[in-house]
């Protein structure tokens, strides 16, 4: 069981990495210059899909609070209409999201990246 959980850990550590990591999302550790850094629409939507409608937390079905975000429009909207409580769920120092236990939070820089998308008016 030990070495099962010890396994699961370290998948679980490599799948964080390795979704965010990709040339349009700054690498772990790193800090992110709004100025140049280039985040697409399809970045950004992939790293949600993965980390907050994949987990049945937000598939837009029955999803808590409203937050449909199966479609990318749906998102947008859903930021668009709840701004200040996004960055402070998802982007700000003390942000929370996702929220379950068992899952890795959200590196800095993914984060930071994800505001500075929608700081640039989450363009495609």
């Amino acid at each position: 069981m030990k070495s099962f959980l010890t396994g699961l850990a370290v998948l679980l550590t490599c799948a964080g990495y390795v979704a965010c990591t990709s040339e349009q999302a700054p690498k772990p550790g790193t800090s992110v210059n709004c100025a140049t850094t280039v985040v697409t629409s399809a970045r950004i939507y992939a790293i949600v899909q993965q980390n907050c409608t994949n987990r049945n937390c937000h598939p837009g079905s029955g999803a808590p609070l409203n937050a449909d975000f199966s479609s990318l429009a749906k998102l947008k909207s859903y930021i668009s209409n709840n701004g200040t409580s996004w960055r402070a769920r998802v982007t700000d120092l003390t942000a929370d999201m996702p929220q379950f236990m068992g899952y890795p939070a959200l590196s800095r820089a993914t984060r930071d990246s994800i505001a500075c998308w929608v700081n640039k008016g989450m363009p495609d």
